[in-house]
């Protein structure tokens, strides 16, 4: 019979749970080793923490989940549970060899390495997007108005098109209006019998007076120019009515479709700001791949401090146990393991 170890208490269970260390095979290792797997669980505690801030982050800005605190904080929850399963995996599985190099040499331990670093990668990029939180709401403000200005831009131009065509039955309607003027004020000298010239001294009036057969002829040019400025009129009034409301509907249309176009805070509008803060200052993705690499380290801690730590009791039984149980079955395996627990008891 080996001796009996005190038990530990709640908290001490707790870290040692999240180490995935084995709390029978600890309680008969030295109080530091114990304080090591300890260590383990509070470093794989740690990430969790920050993915739970992380995932609860970046769900809050999905327009859906804004309202909803608690939604965000539920999801952030089951992620952070999903990355502290993760990282507990990762520690609990890792056997410990005598030496460093030897660590080295294990495939294993380049998975495990990239599986860590790939969730602190994950983990991180919200925590970015937290960080620059400010300097993002800025820029997505200035989007926003970027977007505004192209769509009064937009519209602009095709109401300043109408406006355009409006401005030309004008000219038009006045360039009729004026031959029409000139055409009466050449009839009115023509009967007064007023000799009148053109701009190249040619003689548009015969100097007779009264209603003679070339007074009769200016009259009915007059006549003429009179229907066609009145029929003029009228078309111009049907189009100009037609574009009046045109115009109309595309100010509403403006108007609402500006009103519309509100700052979205979703993710992908943060992200989109976030690469053009990059684009236009170098310190902004310097300072980026400095946050991320802090939180990649933060997760690889628990698996870098357990790969190279010190070889104690605890690493020693498991690498024993694996060495020595391959080839054995299953009740041979039990007594392997009770065998040990006596010398450990011994110990």
């Amino acid at each position: 019979m080996h001796p009996t170890r005190e038990k530990f208490n709640i908290f001490e269970r707790f870290f040692l749970f999240c180490a995935g260390s084995d709390t029978d095979l600890l309680r008969y290792c030295r109080r530091s080793e114990q304080i090591k797997h300890m260590g383990f669980g509070s470093l794989v505690l740690v990430p969790a923490i920050l993915a739970l801030v992380s995932m609860s982050y970046a769900l809050s800005t999905l327009e859906g989940i804004q309202d909803k605190l608690w939604l965000a904080l539920l999801g952030g929850f089951v992620w952070s549970l999903i990355i502290f399963a993760f990282d507990r995996f990762i520690v609990s599985t890792h056997r410990r060899k005598t030496s460093d190099i030897a660590e080295l040499k294990r495939p294993a331990f380049y998975l495990r390495f990239s599986f860590a670093l790939i969730l602190g990668i994950v983990i991180s990029h919200p925590l970015v997007m937290l960080y620059f939180n400010g300097s993002v709401a800025d820029q997505m403000e200035a989007n926003l108005k970027q977007e505004q200005a192209y769509i009064a831009q937009h519209y602009d131009n095709m109401i300043n098109e109408i406006e355009g065509r409006v401005f030309m039955m004008d000219s038009l309607y006045l360039e009729k209006q004026a031959e029409r003027n000139r055409q009466a004020d050449i009839v009115a000298k023509e009967i007064d019998g007023e000799v009148m010239r053109n701009r190249k001294g040619e003689l548009e009036t015969t100097g007779l007076k009264g209603k003679g057969p070339s007074a009769e002829n200016k009259i009915a040019q007059l006549n003429r120019l009179e229907n066609e400025l009145q029929a003029l009129r009228m078309e111009q009034l049907a189009e100009k009515k037609s574009l009046k409301e045109e115009k109309e509907s595309l100010t509403t249309s403006k108007d609402s479709s500006m009103a519309a176009f509100s700052l979205s805070t979703d993710y992908l509008h943060q992200e989109r700001a976030l690469e053009q803060l990059k684009e236009g200052n170098p310190v902004v993705r310097a300072t980026q791949w400095l946050i991320i690499i802090l939180f990649v380290l933060v997760d690889l801690l628990p698996f870098i401090f357990k790969t190279f730590s010190t070889y104690g009791l605890y690493d020693k039984v498991l690498g024993d146990e694996e060495e020595s149980l391959q080839g054995l079955d299953l009740q041979e395996r039990t007594a392997f393991w009770q065998q040990k627990l006596g010398q450990l008891g011994e110990y």
